[in-house]
């Protein structure tokens, strides 16, 4: 039998008051907290808790979640670095290390599999989730405990059911972990040389992500989607390549999610981006196309900005995505997305 449970955290301010909860049904579910913490502590301590609460059974989990941060560190990033004594391949500290290592004593010897979902979208199992990590980041804002979940095993039957994961997720993209005898691909490269395109296609099986599709290629969106809640950027004065990376996901997430919102806060008055075709426009909002698939990320410090490069392609068409990103030149630190450029390819 299959067990599938939503797993979501939240945090109000990421750092702020936060909260975790995993869910299967109304009679299984559980939920907790910190009076300050990440959305990133969150998402992966929901993991593990719901890891732990299932141990006992034998059956294998799948697991929904709207983080693709959760989902890379825990079914590829997570055996690189354990192979290689827990560093990066930068050498740089792994964030949330010890609650990583946790997760990856819970992996042993059990079959799991993850399904990316958007969030804020009317995912029945993914909003409820969200609804409890928020209501424990909630609580402990007002200065109160929150109340814990009922757990597994309290006797609902539908808790454990055999639903596909389509069935599941109403069709969602799935991302399954590798079994623990396979090594996947680690997290995506971070390089100083020039971009190697063909290194895209090798690794394009194991790194890509499916994200919203719209009705044709770099066609306007029909419809405008609930802002995702943001990773936090970065507060540091010297920004890496490792925050551009992390800032070029949240930009693809942003415009094929069709987050306005979101896309706004990546620019200022230096941003420029040329669509296919030549067009120009000075905000990131726009047409993205059907069903697109990301190829990997390199990221290239250009003296004190730094470029990132990929393919994304989609049935019928590729493109070649370049970004160049810099510091803020006022408010907060942080990096901003001052040039990007779609190239159609093939």
């Amino acid at each position: 039998m299959t067990i599938t449970a939503a797993a979501d955290g939240s945090s109000l301010g990421n750092p702020g008051p936060a909260g975790w909860a995993w869910y299967v049904d109304e009679d299984t579910w559980d939920a907790g907290g910190w009076p300050q913490g990440t959305n990133n502590l969150g998402e992966l301590t929901a993991i593990l808790r719901l890891l732990e609460a299932t141990a006992e059974t034998g059956d294998e989990l799948h697991i929904l979640a709207d983080s693709q941060y959760a989902i890379n560190v825990v079914s590829k990033w997570r055996l690189g670095w354990k192979k290689r004594g827990w560093t990066k391949a930068d050498k740089k500290p792994i964030k949330n290390l010890e609650l990583i290592q946790e997760i990856d004593r819970a992996m042993e010897g059990r079959r799991v599999t993850f399904e990316w979902v958007k969030g804020h979208a009317g995912h029945r199992m993914n909003e409820r989730a969200d609804d409890l990590a928020r209501g424990c980041a909630e609580a402990y804002q007002a200065g109160r405990t929150p109340e814990p979940g009922p757990g597994f095993g309290g006797g609902a039957s539908g808790s454990r059911g055999s639903a596909s994961a389509g069935q599941a997720s109403g069709g969602a993209t799935s991302v399954s972990a590798a079994p623990a005898s396979v090594e996947p691909h680690d997290e995506a490269t971070i390089s100083d040389a020039p971009t190697n395109a063909s290194r895209d296609d090798a690794a394009d099986e194991s790194t890509t992500s499916t994200f919203r599709s719209h009705p044709s290629v770099f066609s306007t969106p029909t419809e405008a989607s609930e802002p995702a809640e943001a990773a936090p950027t970065s507060s540091v004065s010297t920004p890496t390549i490792e925050d551009a990376l992390a800032r070029e996901r949240e930009f693809i997430l942003a415009w094929t999610g069709g987050d306005e919102r979101a896309l706004a806060t990546m620019t200022d008055e230096r941003t420029t981006r040329i669509w296919p075709g030549g067009g120009a426009t000075t905000t990131l909002g726009g047409p993205s196309p059907a069903s697109p698939s990301i190829g990997r990320i390199d990221v290239h410090d250009v003296g004190g900005a730094f470029l990132a490069r990929y393919r994304v392609r989609w049935e019928g068409g590729a493109s070649l995505e370049s970004s160049v990103w810099a510091p803020a030149t006022s408010g907060e630190a942080r990096l901003v997305m001052v040039h990007h450029q779609s190239t159609l390819i093939g």
